[in-house]
């Protein structure tokens, strides 16, 4: 997403980056990029905040899906199905993107 488009997320590119690498959230979507699939799955699921929707952009069966995102959520420590946790993912995934890495 580009920055202008971030609103009031753009007031996170204004956190010094080692607090932001430093997060553990952060870290632990900076470990999830390390496999495509499972970023990819993650953002389709933190943009749309549906399982189906998720599937539909993945082309893939929401089942599927279902199963990722519990074990995304393990490997972030929340719980993807949690208003809170998906809040926390969303917030982890758009902090990562504004690192200068």
């Amino acid at each position: 997403m580009p920055y202008d488009e971030l609103g009031a997320l753009a007031l996170l590119a204004h956190i010094p980056q080692e607090a932001v690498r430093d997060n553990p959230d952060v870290v632990a979507v900076s470990a999830l990029a390390e496999r495509p699939e499972d970023l990819e799955t993650l953002d389709a699921y933190c943009s749309t905040g549906s399982l189906r929707r998720a599937a539909d952009l993945l082309h893939l069966h929401h089942s599927s899906i279902a199963r990722r995102i519990e074990q995304l959520g393990k490997s972030l420590g929340v719980d993807l199905t949690d208003p809170t946790g998906l809040s926390r993912a969303r917030l982890a995934l758009t902090a990562w993107r504004l690192l200068d890495d």
